[in-house]
């Protein structure tokens, strides 16, 4: 029994070394996004939420790789409230001279944010969700060994959906519009 349980740690320990050393580089970066939407042909206004983002690459082959990047937003869609976001991408390098590497990119995003308050017994809750598939263009330069800086511009279409609540009366409702979404930021690479 204890060898079975040696073996099984030592066949975890490897696998997990093995994935890890797998896994290109992680990053840190700051955003700013902005949403237009329109609902029964007038504009909605709201003012762009920064955020800061944590992201991890994974290199395919010499010129293309996937993020995955997770997202804090706070004031998001003008709530006062802190936002959470992620988003999913391909990136494929198009064009690299000694010290920059240009790429573009598609995936897919999403943002959400949601409040509740309880008055008289009664708690109300709203909940705004967005899906963001997304184009992007980038550029990425060595500024160290193992660390590189990043400057990119995302945007596409937004499909923003709202679920309100008070009580046992909910409503909910969808809009189309765009974003778009500048980030700047550095990555560490691990191999």
């Amino acid at each position: 029994m204890l060898i079975r349980v040696k073996n099984l740690l030592i066949a975890t320990a490897l696998l997990g070394s093995a994935s890890f050393a797998a896994a290109d580089s992680l990053g840190l970066s700051g955003t700013y996004n902005k949403g237009f939407y329109k609902a029964d042909g007038d504009s909605i206004e709201s003012d762009g939420s920064f955020g800061v983002g944590l992201s991890y690459t994974y290199d395919l082959d010499a010129v293309s790789a996937v993020r995955a990047e997770l997202e804090l937003l706070p004031n998001l869609y003008d709530s006062e409230k802190l936002g959470f976001g992620g988003e999913f991408t391909y990136l494929r390098s198009v064009m690299t001279t000694g010290e920059a590497d240009v790429y573009l990119g598609g995936g897919l995003g999403f943002n959400t944010v949601s409040d509740s308050a309880t008055s008289n017994g009664v708690t109300t809750s709203v909940r705004l969700t967005a899906i963001n598939p997304t184009l992007l263009a980038g550029v990425r330069f060595a500024v160290a060994p193992g660390f590189n800086a990043f400057a990119e511009l995302a945007g596409g279409p937004s499909f923003l959906r709202l679920n309100a609540s008070s009580g046992s009366t909910s409503v909910s409702d969808s809009i189309n519009g765009a974003f778009i979404k500048p980030r700047i930021g550095f990555t560490y690479t691990l191999r």
